[in-house]
């Protein structure tokens, strides 16, 4: 049987995979798991292994486990920021995003209220982040996220995404609006993929060009 609710595995042995389907072997039609390594491996990404074979149990010094262990995501929830969590958002904004402008990021915390932030953790590791804040009674503004680039396949973006629009919602918000550069194809795509729509653009402080996007609630 496969986990319906992630395609994030863990070999007994700890090495992450990317469960991707179901494939039929031409001749026999057997069926067979198609899985990627999320790891460095000179022997190379895509494999494919016997459908029963990969969703066993083994034998492991005694005890009876799981091949290939489903993993699915933690999210953590703060709605105020400690400076655990600070230091958490600066190493996953500089490991995502490529940058982290510490006073931009402070000046924000002082002039906007009502923060919501998410933290997505593979077991005790931080993966995935995602903060927004209410810009008034009305409008909710989905300000800066990144997910860490090997779990970028996984879903991770859109339950953070799913999680902070179903607060939008149950608090009455009726609008969410974000900003994002054209280099970010990946969260662009989400976003127009969740009912975004792309409503204008503008020069932000570095003269890049900023695409504003706004999905109705």
């Amino acid at each position: 049987m496969t986990n319906k609710k992630t395609n994030f595995y863990k070999h007994h042995k700890n090495k992450p995979y990317r469960y991707i389907g179901i494939a039929r072997h031409s001749e026999t039609l057997e069926e067979l798991v198609l899985y990627e390594t999320l790891y460095e491996n000179d022997l190379g990404k895509l494999w494919v292994r016997p459908k029963e074979m990969f969703f066993e149990k083994v034998d492991v010094n005694g005890k009876q486990i799981e091949r290939f262990r489903p993993i699915e995501f933690k999210i953590e929830i703060y709605k105020k920021l400690t400076e655990d969590k600070k230091s958490l958002i600066m190493e996953l904004a500089k490991n995502t995003l490529g940058y982290f402008d510490l006073k931009k990021f402070e000046s924000k915390l002082e002039n906007h209220k009502n923060f919501l932030f998410l933290f997505a953790y593979d077991e005790k590791k931080p993966v995935g982040f995602k903060i927004g804040y209410a810009q008034d009674d009305s409008v909710f503004y989905s300000w800066m996220g990144g997910v860490e680039e090997k779990y970028r396949v996984l879903g991770i973006a859109s339950k953070l995404m799913g999680l902070q629009h179903d607060y939008c919602k149950e608090k009455g918000f009726k609008l969410i609006e974000t900003r994002t550069l054209n280099k970010f194809s990946g969260m662009l795509s989400l976003n127009l993929k969740n009912g975004f729509e792309i409503v204008g653009t503008f020069l932000d402080y570095k003269n890049q060009v900023k695409i504003i996007m706004q999905k109705k609630l």
